[in-house]
């Protein structure tokens, strides 16, 4: 009896002492909790300022592409988060396909003023039938029944986009080491961007429009509407049914996109790769688009919304050269 007693006090105490020494283990800490997952992380954006000069080339322009030269400014709050002000100016335009074919036979040129219609025989009676008068060409006889606008108002028309800007705010949610050829590694970082977009527009060309030329009122408002002395008062037709009011100026608009960091060896410079999209309302050609408008008429309906999309191939300068690391 005293035996079993003795065994059922211990069997008790040796079950304590253990629950106790549970216990008092899950209480106790790990070496390892309430610690970051990475220790000394490099922080390469935070609290760091980027100047990235760059070269550019538009992908979306179907008249003009245009190369561009500028700079983008950055500024991380956090490894992750930042804000940003860019610029680029065109310094290269250069004519696309169809552009060229435009320009080469893709319209109507018309008869130069002074000289006689090419379709029409000439009347010894009455030489000034057949001639254009006024100061801008004459639409062929053979091309009246054309509805494309002729080649100089196309011209007078048409712009290109001249400079862009924008400011973004930024956001790196990917960062990381990349290992190339199993022998060169580097960080790097993709991030995304939006905000508000600026694109400005100037003219393509330095041609003048019929109505220019001729001096004609284009206020579809006034009684004097496209009226042409040199057809004694009537409407000069050219004026009337393809006005001209290149879009230019600066056009605003939002700004996205998306871009890639590879760090050269070195924690204060990378090579940077960009595609950037700025949409804006404009009127590339300067030229009526509106069905329902009569007499026809250039204005705000006539813009369509467009995506001004440039790749940009920079070099990122960060500053302080030297990043910081976490604890």
């Amino acid at each position: 009896m005293n035996t079993r007693k003795i065994a059922t006090f211990l069997a008790v105490f040796l079950g304590a002492g253990l629950y106790a020494n549970e216990a008092s283990a899950a209480k106790k800490k790990g070496p390892l909790e309430g610690e970051p997952i990475v220790r000394k992380k490099i922080q390469l954006r935070k609290f760091r300022f980027q100047l990235t000069p760059y070269v550019g080339m538009s992908l979306s322009q179907p008249f003009v592409h245009m190369g561009y030269v500028g700079a983008k400014a950055t500024f991380h709050f956090a490894d992750w988060i930042g804000v940003r002000g860019t610029f680029g100016y065109g310094i290269v335009p250069l004519e696309s396909k169809l552009l060229r074919a435009v320009n080469n036979g893709g319209l109507p040129s018309g008869y130069a003023s002074g000289t006689t219609d090419p379709d029409l025989p000439v009347n010894p009676a009455n030489p000034e039938a057949t001639t254009c008068g006024g100061s801008a060409p004459c639409r062929n006889n053979g091309e009246v029944d054309n509805p494309a606008p002729l080649l100089h108002d196309f011209r007078a028309g048409l712009v290109r986009a001249q400079w862009q800007a924008s400011v973004d705010a930024v956001f790196t949610p990917f960062a990381g080491k990349l290992g190339l050829f199993s022998s060169i590694f580097t960080e790097y970082d993709i991030y995304v961007f939006g905000g508000l977009g600026l694109v400005n527009y100037a003219s393509q060309y330095d041609d003048e429009s019929t109505s220019a030329q001729n001096g004609l009122s284009e206020d579809v408002s006034s009684a004097t509407f496209c009226n042409d002395p040199s057809l004694g008062g009537a409407q000069n037709s050219e004026c009337l049914l393809h006005p001209v009011q290149a879009d230019t100026g600066v056009k605003v608009g939002g700004s996205f996109g998306g871009g890639i960091n590879l760090f050269a060896g070195v924690p204060w410079v990378a090579i940077n790769f960009e595609i950037q999209d700025i949409v804006t309302g404009v009127n590339l050609t300067g030229l009526n688009a509106t069905v329902d408008d009569v007499p026809p008429r250039v204005n705000g309906s006539d813009r369509d919304v467009f995506h001004n999309v440039t790749f940009q191939l920079g070099a990122r300068f960060y500053f302080p050269f030297k990043a910081k690391r976490t604890d």
